[in-house]
């Protein structure tokens, strides 16, 4: 009987939606709600009625698919284990609720188990495709992503010892009023002016690594670039493009680095995207296949069945 239960069209859909009821039921949480009124009380309510269907809906699949042995086990499939970590999660809330009410103290840890139920809209996605297939293709990507990483790694790290050398202690001005006259340290001390250096600077190798991520951003890289451009020398103030050739160390890190190397993430989750998309559609088609074989078989033993002769 649970298997002729899973095994219907509409269960899925009907699993989604108690889902998406118990998400809108989630996101209306907030502090105003007082402790004894009516939507607290229906929130409250809600909650213990989520959490039973969903353990009805596992303990169906436990008895119909089995716990952990044979290859269709519930515990087979890291999905399931997903939905079965989020109900555990549900019975502690609850249980968690069920003590604060009785005014026990609650341990630190489990407090924290009760904020994990906030990941129930993750159950969406073992029961829609297309998101399955995202995540999966995210998982897939993982080590191929891995090496990538080593080489932007080291070219950030090439980068930065690179702009260390170029522009170690250059990176700061004279802060005052008027500093038309001022060239250096010295006069910028002088005048009772403020000798400060630029946010980004390049004064270390993390200074360094901290502006070449910037820079790959594209988020206010233009200020870093013209501040290597004006940059004169060590406790000099800087001179606007003094130096236009340090144009070549920005433009060459954008890019290979924010070009290229960057660009190479995109394309291999694309490239894992596609591997996964046909792997999904050949087990749908695999699925299809045995449908389509059941069915047959079904039609073949019934026609098999011996018919009753009534006797004269």
């Amino acid at each position: 009987m649970c298997q002729t239960i899973i095994a219907h069209k509409l269960f899925d859909y009907v699993v989604l939606a108690f889902i998406f009821l118990n998400c809108i039921t989630i996101a209306l949480e907030r502090p105003q709600i007082e402790h004894k009124s009516t939507e607290r009380l229906f929130l409250s309510i809600s909650n213990y009625i989520f959490t039973a269907i969903f353990v009805a809906e596992m303990t169906l699949k436990v008895v119909s698919l089995g716990l952990y042995f044979g290859d269709q086990a519930y515990l087979r499939s890291s999905w399931n284990i997903l939905d079965g970590f989020l109900v555990f999660v549900s019975l502690i809330d609850i249980v968690v609720s069920v003590a604060s009410a009785g005014g026990a103290k609650i341990l630190g840890v489990l407090r924290v188990l009760r904020l994990l139920r906030t990941l129930r809209p993750l159950r969406v996605i073992s029961r829609a495709p297309g998101l399955k297939l995202v995540v999966e293709t995210l998982i897939s990507s993982l080590k191929p992503i891995g090496n990538i990483v080593l080489i932007c790694c080291a070219f950030f790290i090439i980068f930065g010892i690179l702009g260390v050398q170029l522009f170690k202690g250059k990176f700061f001005y004279c802060l005052g009023v008027d500093v038309r006259n001022v060239t250096n340290r010295s006069d910028c001390e002088a005048a009772n002016y403020k000798w400060v250096h630029h946010k980004y600077n390049f004064d270390n190798l993390g200074q360094a690594l901290m502006s070449l991520f910037v820079l790959a951003s594209k988020d206010g890289w233009v200020n870093i670039m013209y501040n290597g451009l004006d940059a004169v020398a060590v406790d000099k103030q800087p001179i606007t493009n003094h130096n236009p050739w340090m144009l070549l160390y920005f433009i060459s890190f954008l890019l290979i680095v924010s070009f290229f190397v960057l660009n190479m993430f995109v394309g291999v989750v694309v490239e894992n995207f596609h591997k996964c998309r046909q792997h999904q559609e050949a087990e749908e088609a695999r699925r299809r296949e045995e449908k389509r074989l059941r069915r047959l078989e079904k039609k073949r033993r019934s026609k098999k069945k011996p018919k009753c002769s009534v006797g004269s």
